[in-house]
Formats: C-alpha cells, structure tokens, sequence
C-alpha cells in the first residue's frame, strides 16, 4: 500500500513537471546544439615590398654572369619576319623590377614598336635567369629597372670606294652605337663648377604659379646626358611632383649652357647624369647657399654627416679611377681563385675620411669568405686619399667599389683593364700587316662583293692570339680568310691589370674586303683606336686633326 501511493504521487510530480516545459518546434529539436564562438587572431597585414628607383640605390642591379654574357643573350632575340624584311626597325623598351632574390617581375612594354617585336622583347626578358639585385644600405631591395632590345634587320655592310682618296684624307670606320655612362673617370662639369650651377638654378627657377596656389613643395630628379658637345639632352623626370614643377625643371635643365664633356681612356664619351631640383615656397629651392648670401658669418661647424656623393669626390693618385687602381695593385688573390675553382667581383664600401683615411670597410656584395678578406685586406691597404670636399670643406665620403677577384685563364673585357693589349707597332703596322697579307678571295671580284668581316678574338696573357670567331659574316671564303689573317697574327704586347700583370683580353676587329688602302708610313697621317663596347676599329686621321668626331 505504501509503495502504491509513493510511485503514484512520483508519477503525479512527473507529470507536473512535464507540464511546465515548453514544447519546442520538431526542427529547433533535431539542431545538433551550436558551439559558442571563438575568438580567432587577426592576421597582420603584410606591408607592401617598397620599389626603389635606379637613382635611390647603392648598388645597380646587375646580370649575374656579366656584362659580356649580356650582351650575347640579348643578341639571341628572334627577330620577326617584319623585322627580317627590313619593314620595321626600332627599339623596344621594356620595364620590370628586379626582386631582392634577382627574379624579374612585374614585366611590361614601357615604349613599343609592333605587337611581334612587343611579345618578343617581352619573352626575352620574362626568360632571363636571375639577377645579383639592387642593394640600398647594404641590404639587397627590389629596383626599378628599364632594359632596350634594339630590332634591326641584319646587313651584309658594304665597303666604301676609297681608291681616290689622297693619302691625307681621313677614313673613320664607325664601330657600334655611342654608349651612354653612368660613371667616366672624368666625370661631366658645369662651367663653373658645382657652385656655378647652383647659382644658375637658384637665379633661374620660376616658381609655377599652380604650384605656389595648391602649396606644393618637393624634389624633381631630372635624368639627362651629356654629349661630346656639351649640351643637355635626352632631359627626362626620372620623380616628379607635378603642378608644373616637373615642366619648370626640364626648362631649365635644356636652357643650361654647354657642360665640358666626360672623358673616359681620355676620350670624350656621352656620360648620363641626374641632378635632384628642390622647389620650396620659403626660399624657392633649398640649392647649396653661395659665399656671402647669409645675413651673419656662422664659425663652420664639425660635421659627422657622411656622404656618398661630393661636387669633389676622393682621389687617389689624382684621379678617381686611381682608386680601383690601388686596390687591384693590393690586391692579394687567393687560392681558390689562382686555381680557377672561385671567381668574380667583390663589392667593397668605406669611408675616407677627412683626414684621408680609410675607415667603416665592409663587404655589400661578396663571394666567398677567402675572397671577401681578400678584398677588405685590399682596402686598409690602401694609401691616404685626397679627401673629398662640399662647400670647399673636406668632409666623410662613402665609396662602394668592386674589387676584381680573376684568376689567370679569366679573360677579361677591354675596359676592365689598365693597359691595353697592342699589336706590334702600333695601329698602323696592324693596319698595314692586314692589308699586306690579305689574300682576298675570288669570290669578290667574280661577284663584284665589297664588304668587311668582323672578327673576335682573345689576346692570351703571353700575347698569342686565341679564341678567334667570326662577329658578321661575308661570305664563306671571306670568313675563312679573316679567320686566317687573325690566327698568323704575330704575338701582341698584352694587356696588364692594375698590379701590372699581363692578363687576357677580348679584341674585336673589322676587316675590309677588298682591302682598304694604307697611307704611306712617311705621310702625316697616324692611326688611333676606337672602341665601342669592346669593339675595335681602324680610325686614320691626319696628325693635325686635334679632336675625334662624337661618333668614335
């Protein structure tokens, strides 16, 4: 009876508290039960890799296996049938950045020619191995760079008639397009000096009036060459701010007086040049103050600055390119590199301080640890150099300067050594020994063919000739016999380095056919070189001519 009622009065609790629970929809019964959120890590936003310009790093980007190397890969394009019928001729401009790894991106057609030569320009470079890249504070960055593949059909050239030309009259065999430098031993100046054109941008400049109205203030970069004339051209903004300061910078840069031209090997060569153009509302531009235009004499202060570009730049023996010089003389090669298991060039910065001295040295752009102490045990072997000075005061000056790590089978390019390779007396006896000896083929008499066969060899270290391979081509007979003439050529003097060693150097040289008259050795005329990125050619100029043309 007791467990009767204990179960009936459980069932009438269970019932009861049944009765009280809301009854949910079918649907919301069969949800599995949601977990409650949880709170996830924002990811950081990854910050976009800055994009240098040229102007803005140390070092430049470079090919890695050389300039050389280059310059045969870029002849490697293929050529499209317009540009084989002659239709079309031209360069094509092309853009890209190279990363601090040495990949090319961001590829792009900055000036076009035709669709064809576009996507050919563009294949060409997007198929380049990688680059040594920009470095900027010692540290490799992404740079901006811009690279011309030149399409032009190829030509058989044909040789001039000279046999009514007197013995006096100049003959100029023009080698390759002028190239352009960045950096000459004998840098462009400014009649004046630096001062002097200063002077003629602070007198000059005209503040624009949009700009002065929307408050702009900034630096225009303006890239611009000069040519053997002296005159700026080629002017362009390489960094603009715009409100017609970029438009008032050019103007001033075309309206500037004839520069002395840069030298280089002592001959007058187009050099390219950037010149940076403050405009500031306060004073017009924040140019280099002239003696006397401040109110009160201020006692010249000591000044920790250090920089990497003067109006006087250091000097070595009196010159700039003395420097690279001293350091190839104490210059101590390693093993590695006298076997030819190491090679290349070390990239070197330091300070020359005010005092002359070297200090802060450290390698930006090594090879090897053997190599690299090498190339910092070059450096504080270094002698005192002539300070460099802004302002007329000497002041710290950073230089970064490749040091040449080659063994003795590394053929070398001809500007990469001290003293040139010559034949045997001299350029008219060269000249003389490939007319003499020529022993002209059939083929152009028979086929009334005039032309020149170019040919590339290499002067050995110990003056024999090597390595010898036709550059343009004739005919087969004429290419056969070019070949001979350069391989019977007698031993040359070879070239040196800068520690005076005899090393091997790359030539080129350009054969007429038929041969070209020589001027008698007792006339007034006298033989010079011109080279155009390694080329060689035959210049006959009378001895009273004091100057070259542009052209050589």
């Amino acid at each position: 009876m007791l467990l009767s009622s204990v179960t009936s009065v459980r069932h009438v609790l269970l019932t009861g508290l049944l009765a009280t629970l809301p009854l949910l929809p079918v649907s919301a019964q069969k949800r599995p039960a949601t977990k409650a959120p949880t709170k996830t890590a924002i990811k950081p936003v990854a910050t976009p890799e800055t994009v240098y310009e040229l102007y803005q790093v140390q070092i430049k980007p470079e090919y890695a296996e050389g300039q050389y190397a280059f310059q045969q890969y870029l002849k490697s394009a293929r050529l499209p049938t317009d540009v084989q019928d002659g239709r079309i001729q031209g360069v094509v401009l092309v853009g890209f950045v190279v990363r601090p790894d040495g990949r090319l991106t961001d590829t792009y057609v900055a000036r076009g020619l035709s669709a064809a030569t576009n996507a050919e320009a563009l294949r060409l470079v997007q198929a380049m191995s990688r680059w040594r890249p920009g470095r900027r504070e010692d540290k490799p960055v992404a740079t901006r760079y811009s690279l011309s593949v030149v399409f032009q059909k190829p030509v058989s050239e044909t040789a001039p008639d000279l046999s009514g030309l007197s013995s006096n009259d100049r003959v100029v065999e023009e080698v390759g397009e002028p190239k352009i430098y960045t950096y000459v031993e004998q840098m462009p100046q400014y009649p004046g000096g630096m001062e002097a054109m200063q002077k003629y941008l602070r007198e000059n400049l005209r503040y624009p009036t949009q700009a002065r109205t929307d408050q702009v203030e900034g630096k225009v970069f303006v890239s611009f060459v000069i040519p053997a004339d002296g005159k700026p051209t080629n002017t362009k903004i390489l960094k603009g701010i715009g409100a017609g300061c970029d438009e008032e910078a050019l103007r001033l840069i075309k309206n500037m007086p004839a520069w002395a031209p840069g030298k280089q090997n002592g001959r007058v060569v187009m050099v390219s040049y950037t010149v940076p153009i403050t405009f500031r509302l306060t004073t017009s531009s924040d140019l280099m103050p002239l003696p006397g235009a401040t109110d009160a004499p201020t006692p010249p202060a000591v000044e920790d600055k250090i920089y990497t570009y003067v109006e006087q730049m250091p000097t070595l023996g009196g010159s700039v390119s003395g420097v690279s010089q001293a350091l190839q003389a104490a210059l101590q090669l390693p093993a590695e590199v006298r076997e030819g298991r190491t090679e290349g060039q070390v990239y070197v910065n330091f300070v020359v301080r005010p005092d002359g001295r070297v200090s802060d040295e450290k390698v930006v752009r090594g090879l090897s640890d053997a190599c690299n102490a090498a190339a910092l045990a070059a450096v504080r072997a270094l002698p005192r150099f002539e300070p460099g000075k802004q302002n007329g005061r000497v002041v710290s000056v950073q230089l970064t300067v490749p040091v040449l790590l080659y063994g003795p089978n590394h053929v070398f390019e001809g500007g990469q050594v001290a003293t040139q390779a010559s034949f045997p007396g001299g350029g008219t006896a060269l000249r003389e020994y490939l007319t003499d000896k020529l022993k002209e083929p059939k083929v152009l008499k028979q086929e009334n063919l005039r032309g020149a066969v170019e040919v590339r060899f290499v002067v050995q270290a110990d003056g024999r000739i090597g390595a010898t391979e036709i550059v343009r081509p004739l005919c087969r007979s004429c290419d056969e016999e070019a070949l001979r003439l350069v391989r019977d050529m007698p031993r040359w003097t070879p070239a040196r380095n800068a520690a005076g060693q005899p090393v091997s150097v790359r030539q080129q040289v350009i054969i007429p056919m038929p041969a070209v008259p020589v001027a008698p050795r007792g006339s007034t005329g006298s033989i010079r070189w011109g080279s155009s990125i390694g080329h060689t050619a035959f210049i006959l100029v009378p001895a009273a001519t004091s100057a070259l043309p542009a052209s050589l």
